[in-house]
């Protein structure tokens, strides 16, 4: 039995199992639950599982649905945000990006993504050992710049903003990162976009898998009481971690 008929855009029709998209349902209900809850982790949670389904979930609709997330936790936290932060990685972002478009054209994909993940693993490493991340003025530019250029060359959001900023408050960490993505996001789909990766079928894709987007926030309610204090900080950096060995693991075994 087919779930046909659900999309049909640019000649395009989405045909899945009810089995495939009760599954592509439960594992963004996860993802977005911790989302919701660390303020990242949709991506490593949900990504492998809706690209085995079909590889056009990927980047645009799955970030599309974060989005509405980051919204969640930008609202939620607000009080919480550090807006000066904010704006300071806001304002270091575009170098971070321009940085990453040209870099992407002159070295290897693969190798760069492999050299951010690295980077992210020492980082988280230092951190659970006890030494703490870089503060002051010039960290905070350089988070936005850092988590821009990740994201470009590698797919790798949080985890960089993580190694800035994984040692603050549950509510800090959410809304400062969630307020620093809604600026980030639109202009990556933009980009996607303007290549042709992200159009009005990746977008029915999103429409279509919303229902586990808020099953998702639901779950983060019940999560986020129970993940604070210390435990917030080991989940936070176990999820970056993990982010950094998937693109790893992608790079060097597939």
């Amino acid at each position: 039995m087919l779930v046909e008929d659900l999309l049909i855009s640019q000649g395009t029709l989405f045909r899945v199992s009810v089995a495939e998209y009760l599954l592509a349902l439960g594992v963004l209900a996860v993802g977005c639950g911790v989302q919701s809850t660390l303020g990242i982790g949709a991506a490593l949670v949900a990504g492998p599982t809706l690209m085995a389904i079909d590889s056009a979930l990927l980047p645009g609709p799955m970030l599309a649905m974060a989005m509405v997330v980051n919204v969640r936790n930008a609202f939620g936290d607000r009080k919480l945000t550090d807006l000066v932060a904010w704006k300071r990685a806001v304002w270091g972002a575009p170098l971070g990006l321009v940085a990453g478009v040209v870099v992407l054209a002159l070295l290897d994909e693969s190798a760069l993504a492999i050299a951010v993940s690295s980077f992210v693993l020492g980082a988280v490493a230092l951190q659970l050992v006890g030494l703490r991340p870089p503060t002051g003025v010039s960290s905070q530019y350089l988070a936005g710049a850092a988590t821009a250029f990740s994201s470009t060359v590698a797919a790798l959001p949080g985890p960089m903003f993580v190694i800035f900023h994984g040692h603050r408050d549950a509510g800090a960490v959410r809304g400062t990162m969630a307020s620093f993505m809604l600026v980030a996001s639109p202009v990556i789909l933009a980009i996607l976009a303007f290549d042709g990766r992200f159009n009005l079928r990746h977008l029915s894709l999103a429409a279509m898998l919303c229902p586990g987007m808020f099953l998702g926030l639901m779950l983060g309610r019940v999560l986020r009481p129970l993940i604070n204090g210390s435990w917030f900080r080991f989940a936070i950096l176990g999820v970056a971690s993990s982010s950094a060995i998937a693109v790893l693991i992608r790079e060097i075994v597939f």
